[in-house]
């Protein structure tokens, strides 16, 4: 006989819910403690919760109690398939207290005569389905109906927030990691200590254990142990996989990473290290090639203990970055070893006097930051890692990109720039990828995109944070899938290497969902950080008699140099327009000077009107901090005196805007009452610096 809930069993049930949610249970923990929680209330022998898969086409079992794992393990049920896909269609409880009765019942067990099925609903969404069994006929009753059905859009709600609240402590946890392992890279070069050193985190945060480098060995055409974790490496250098071997053989030669989620199940698996035993628990494994270059030169590979806190998704794409990170090592190694072959007799200071040997011969700088920096890049430059530059607006990205490029062996392909904020968002797409004719209103013939131009060299995205939300993902897709799809065509195959550039926060842009943290991952595998002019003083001096030679043959003019007092002047500046505003502020003097030395005047009142005036007072100070020159000063400017005036109020308005919106060019076109077009044409016509 049913017997009917009562109300303090219905609060007890609450209470439960609502602390699993606040005791730091994980989101499957919460799931089985509301099946439980249904099974004891309402009497039931047995009982299922299934969710939606991300296609939503079927309901996959998460939680089950009362069935054996044979008899759980695998069951996927179509929208309308059994009671529960019938509920999962309709969205509406069924009530079946004679299932014999049922033409449609699909039954998990023997002898289960009733069955109780009620929709998981979030805000009118179905997420799942909580089925409930019993070997009684008329073993539910309505009252048991109406109050699941109550308490499963509680706990369904309950859940969704909890499992976000949990993904978010995720990626938090991965960032940690990666920034961690940020760290262990820049301190060493050893691949052996950086392979340990990384594993010894990931390890600890992950619940992975007895990671394996193996390397191919080409004289013996093997895959040999070349660094493990908890193992000592003796015990293990006479195992070896040929390629095509295993799994492990078989990620070599397939170039693609593998996970297997119960190594028991997969008769492929060799199990040469003797690492799980048939009778223990679940062991899952992951394999990842490791490129060297183009080449394959090996495999990571790392076993994975049962942790229902992770999507095994999410752990294979971080467990990817991490491969990514390990083929960078294996890289930079690569390319130090041959240096050290070429010059081993060289110092290293003199090895890396770019100006004579490496051909960085747009790149300005001898102060100790740009000479670390010329090292780093030397170093990747010969890789396809993908590569993100940051640093403040006018620090010289563009010329760091080309430096790569050009000391690359993609030197001899193009190298393609495109700016993601200068593009309107509903056209980036088609020029980044391309479009077929026809594909939309305008497309009148196929359209190649910046990527396919770019094919077997570099593509250049800057300010990537300005990117539309939308189109990281496809832009995501490029670099791991290396392929595009243009516009209204098929996917294309490219080889292209990827360097983004950003002056944006993308972290904290992460935090605030603006920016994809895969993407950032993706593109960071690498970075180049570029110092502003101010940490980099030293550099003042040459770069201004770079500039002086750059421009005296321009303007006509007899300049020969800059007096000590004018450095020490501009050394004294913060420069907030970094290498870009010197270079202006030089011009500008060069064209204003009538001596034949710059000297401090020629300067004083391009940097007294930076400083004086306050990007938050911008909107009063712009009138009252224009700096109009002197009528003698104009001498010369004979017919070009009012276009030479205003267009250097023009700068100057422009500049300030951009520096009180951060410069933000969308807000500064709208303080100033022009469109984006406008302000972009009027930066380039004016050669402002921001």
């Amino acid at each position: 006989m049913s017997v009917e809930i009562k109300e303090q069993d219905s609060l007890n049930f609450i209470s439960r819910i609502t602390g699993a949610m606040t005791s730091g249970y994980t989101p499957q923990e919460v799931l089985d403690k509301i099946l439980s929680s249904c099974i004891e209330l309402t009497g039931a022998d047995s009982g299922s919760i299934m969710l939606l898969d991300d296609s939503e086409k079927y309901l996959e079992i998460v939680s089950y109690s009362g069935f054996s794992t044979k008899e759980a393990t695998g069951m996927r049920l179509g929208l309308g398939e059994g009671i529960t896909g019938w509920v999962a269609r309709h969205g509406k409880p069924r009530l079946v207290n004679d299932t014999t009765a049922e033409t449609d019942y699909i039954s998990l067990a023997e002898n289960l005569l009733s069955e109780l099925a009620v929709p998981l609903t979030v805000k009118d969404n179905l997420i799942g389905v909580i089925s409930l069994d019993s070997r009684k006929k008329n073993a539910f009753v309505r009252s048991h109906q109406d109050f699941l059905l109550i308490m499963a859009n509680l706990s369904a709600g309950i859940f969704v927030n909890l499992k976000d609240n949990h993904l978010l402590r995720l990626r938090n946890r991965f960032h940690k990691v990666l920034h961690e392992i940020s760290r262990i890279i820049s301190k060493s070069l050893e691949l052996d200590e950086v392979f340990l050193d990384i594993m010894n985190v990931t390890e600890k945060a992950f619940k992975l254990y007895r990671s394996t480098l193996l390397l191919y060995d080409k004289e013996s055409d093997v895959l040999r142990i070349s660094v493990s974790a908890e193992s000592a490496i003796n015990e293990n250098r006479e195992i070896v996989y040929s390629p095509g071997e295993g799994i492990t053989g078989s990620v070599f030669i397939n170039r693609k990473p593998v996970y297997i989620p119960d190594v028991s199940r997969e008769p492929t698996f060799l199990n040469r290290m003797k690492t799980y035993s048939p009778s223990g628990d679940d062991v899952g494994f992951f394999c990842c090639p490791i490129f060297s270059g183009t080449e394959v030169a090996g495999v990571f590979s790392t076993f994975t203990r049962r942790q229902d806190e992770f999507h095994s998704d999410s752990l294979l794409e971080f467990l990817e970055i991490i491969g990514s990170v390990i083929s960078q090592a294996i890289t930079i190694q690569n390319l130090v070893r041959e240096e050290k072959k070429v010059m081993e007799l060289e110092n290293i200071h003199l090895r890396h006097e770019l100006s004579e040997k490496y051909q960085f011969d747009n790149i300005t700088g001898r102060s100790g930051p740009m000479i670390k920096l010329f090292e780093k890049i030397r170093l990747v430059a010969d890789s396809r890692s993908s590569v993100l530059i940051t640093g403040e607006s006018g620090t010289g990205k563009e010329l760091i990109v080309s430096a790569i490029h050009y000391n690359s062996p993609r030197r001899e392909s193009p190298l393609i720039k495109i700016n993601c904020a200068a593009i309107p968002e509903n056209l980036l797409e088609s020029e980044l990828f391309g479009h077929k004719k026809g594909a939309f209103t305008g497309a009148i013939a196929d359209k190649k995109g910046k990527f396919e131009l770019a094919e077997g060299g570099t593509i250049f995205l800057d300010e990537i944070g300005e990117m539309d939300f939308n189109l990281q993902s496809k832009l995501l897709r490029v670099i791991q899938e290396r392929e595009i799809e243009p516009v209204g065509g098929r996917t294309k195959k490219i080889d292209v290497r990827v360097v983004a550039a950003t002056n944006a926060d993308l972290e904290g842009m992460i935090a605030e969902k603006k920016f994809r943290a895969d993407l950032f991952y993706r593109l960071n595998v690498v970075t180049l950080h570029i110092p502003p002019l101010r940490d980099r003083k030293d550099d003042i001096h040459l770069l201004v008699m770079n500039f002086i030679e750059k421009y005296k043959s321009e303007s006509g003019k007899t300049i020969n140099g800059i007096t000590p007092e004018a450095i020490r002047y501009l050394e004294k500046h913060d420069w907030p327009g970094n290498v870009r505003q010197l270079e202006n502020s030089v011009e500008r003097a060069i064209v204003l000077s009538r001596n034949q030395l710059l000297d401090v005047e020629d300067f004083y009142d391009e940097i007294r009107s930076s400083d004086v005036v306050p990007a938050e007072r911008m909107a009063a100070a712009v009138p009252d901090g224009m700096h109009l020159p002197q009528l003698s000063s104009l001498d010369g400017l004979e017919g070009r005196a009012y276009e030479a005036v205003i267009s250097e109020v023009e700068r100057k308005l422009i500049h300030a805007v951009l520096k009180k919106f951060k410069y933000t060019k969308v807000q500064a076109a709208k303080f100033l009452g022009i469109n984006r077009n406008t302000l972009d044409k009027k930066i380039k016509e004016l050669n402002i610096d921001y």
